[in-house]
């Protein structure tokens, strides 16, 4: 994986925690968007991991 796409993946990956706390935040949070939001964060986390050597984002809950 290049440096670029890992670059860009950490930041989609900060761009979807800071959805995530927004709808978090709202009065009601829509509970499958939590989770679509979650899996797709995973999702990177999982690819930047399967490229080794870089370090992907740290978890957050």
């Amino acid at each position: 994986m290049s440096i670029v796409l890992a670059h860009r993946l950490r930041g989609f990956h900060s761009l979807l925690e800071m959805a995530l706390k927004d709808e978090r935040a709202r009065p009601r949070p829509d509970d499958r968007t939590v989770a679509g939001i979650k899996k797709k964060k995973l999702a990177i986390k999982d690819r930047l991991a399967v490229f080794g050597g870089l370090q992907a984002p740290p978890a957050s809950h």
